[in-house]
């Protein structure tokens, strides 16, 4: 099954992303757990940039970079940082739509293929990129996790800055993810040259208040105007393959609640609603 979801590339790989998720449409797969070394490893650097465009976070690291194997596939893919997409509104920000309808937020974790060395040379070949894919969902407190960044912010309102943060492990601000994800091929366009992309979306998403998502508003593009949205338009699915990999007992909704995490880092969505009454 990685072979064929890897053969994919050359086909549904020269399709255009975001889509909108639907777990009645997908292929139900099983594959072997997806292996997350290094991701729990402090970096050497912390960097957080506001490129004109969005935030990206990324880390150099005094030995072995963190790196995904197993799942769909063929080889290690090292990871190269990780940014957000948000909207002008508080629920319409993601990239990726969900049964119809936009979330808050998305994060974006960009890896590339170990084979060709760099992230450079990877962006060249048909399956030299993968993204994981993180969907925001609102909650009523702050998502402490995410402190580090947005208490940074303002520090770098102006596009092309850039801080250096105290290191942390970036597993704190992903969560990590073996089985019960959705996988497809697509493409995305970088300095006017397509390149593909197997994306690869958590079904559990992440915690934001509407005050947190706020904070990246604030931020200005090169015209010193605020970055008000910096989203990609949604894309048709067309024939396209996406996969449910190894679903949980539960496939009645297409996300999961936010996880408590057995450690109350999240408000469940049940407390949310609760709060409102």
């Amino acid at each position: 099954m990685v072979r064929f979801i890897q053969n994919l590339a050359h086909i549904d790989g020269m399709l255009k992303s975001p889509i909108d998720l639907n777990i009645s449409y997908m292929k139900v797969v099983n594959l072997n757990p997806i292996q997350w070394v290094n991701y729990d490893v402090t970096p050497k650097k912390l960097k957080l940039s506001n490129t004109g465009y969005t935030v990206m976070l990324s880390a150099t690291w005094r030995e072995e970079d963190p790196y995904l194997y197993g799942g769909p596939f063929d080889s290690s893919y090292i990871f190269s940082q990780l940014h957000f997409h948000w909207g002008k509104t508080d629920m319409d920000g993601s990239e990726h739509h969900v049964d119809g309808g936009s979330m808050p937020m998305e994060l974006h974790a960009v890896h590339y293929k170990s084979d060709y060395r760099t992230q450079l040379a990877a962006l060249r070949q048909h399956d030299g990129v993968t993204i994981l894919v993180y969907l925001f969902q609102l909650q009523a407190a702050p998502n402490p996790l995410l402190d580090d960044i947005i208490n940074t912010l303002p520090f770098i309102q102006a596009a092309n800055s850039s801080i250096r943060l105290i290191p942390f492990p970036i597993i704190n601000i992903m969560r990590r993810f073996q089985r019960d994800y959705f996988v497809y091929w697509g493409s995305i366009t970088m300095t006017n040259i397509r390149n593909s992309v197997l994306w690869l979306i958590s079904r559990e998403p992440l915690g934001i208040s509407i005050d947190q998502i706020a904070e990246f508003r604030t931020l200005c593009d090169e015209h010193k105007m605020p970055i008000l949205t910096n989203r990609q338009p949604l894309q048709e699915r067309a024939n396209r393959n996406v996969f449910h990999v190894c679903p949980s007992g539960s496939t009645y909704a297409t996300l999961l609640p936010i996880s408590r995490d057995g450690d109350d880092k999240y408000i469940h969505q049940d407390d949310v609603t609760n709060s409102d009454k």
